[in-house]
């Protein structure tokens, strides 16, 4: 993550603001025994750049919680990472060793229960910051490149914002494959319900999305 990519972030407008930039642990020795090479420091500073140039940038990250050795207060270390940085997303694990691996090898293993009710508590935790990030959004217009139907009701429309977040709506199926502005009305966890600012709104031809070849 250099100066030189944020900038190309920042500048380019077909990027999107988003960005998946995993963090694993906000705990400096865990971060240490893992190898991961950079400090909670290191990583917060990196998230202050991009929120400066990149103003309502997304961003997801990997948790891993239980990693052979770590403390309660270790842990509580990492539920602080995540108030302070408020992801928009986040995949979160209980460790599990894996054969041929040096953590499988550390003698100060986690036992299941405890990494079960961390992981427990970090989705909780996460839920509420998602659940919160979203309704902040709600009645925004936002650009959507349409998918297709959604998978759970067929008679709508499912598509991704620049942040990578979900919106359904109603439209028209030939809609697919194009940018739809749409203002959303409900937050989900998952996303958005949302509707086409007006009829005047329909796709037209130079709005579609170019091939990747």
């Amino acid at each position: 993550m250099t100066d030189r990519l944020i900038e190309a972030m920042a500048n380019l407008e077909s990027v999107c603001e988003h960005i998946h930039l995993p963090v694993q642990s906000g705990d400096n020795e865990v971060l240490r025994r893992m190898w991961r090479g950079y400090t909670v420091e290191r990583y917060l500073s990196i998230i202050e750049r991009l929120r400066e140039k990149v103003p309502g940038i997304a961003i997801a990250t990997d948790v891993i919680v239980g990693f052979p050795g770590e403390t309660e207060e270790q842990f509580r270390n990492t539920l602080r990472l995540m108030e302070r940085v408020e992801f928009d997303q986040a995949f979160m694990f209980a460790f599990s060793p894996r054969p041929n691996t040096l953590a499988a090898t550390f003698p100060d293993q986690i036992p299941e229960p405890i990494k079960k009710r961390r992981l427990q508590e970090l989705i909780a935790l996460q839920n509420e910051i998602q659940q919160r990030k979203n309704e902040r959004e709600v009645g925004q217009v936002v650009e959507v490149l349409v998918e297709g139907p959604s998978e759970k009701n067929p008679k709508k429309l499912s598509g991704r914002t620049r942040t990578n977040k979900t919106v359904v709506f109603e439209g028209n199926p030939d809609w697919r494959g194009k940018f739809v502005l749409v203002r959303t009305t409900k937050a989900y966890l998952w996303g958005f319900e949302g509707e086409p600012i007006s009829e005047e709104e329909t796709p037209k031809p130079e709005m579609e999305l170019l091939a990747v070849v």
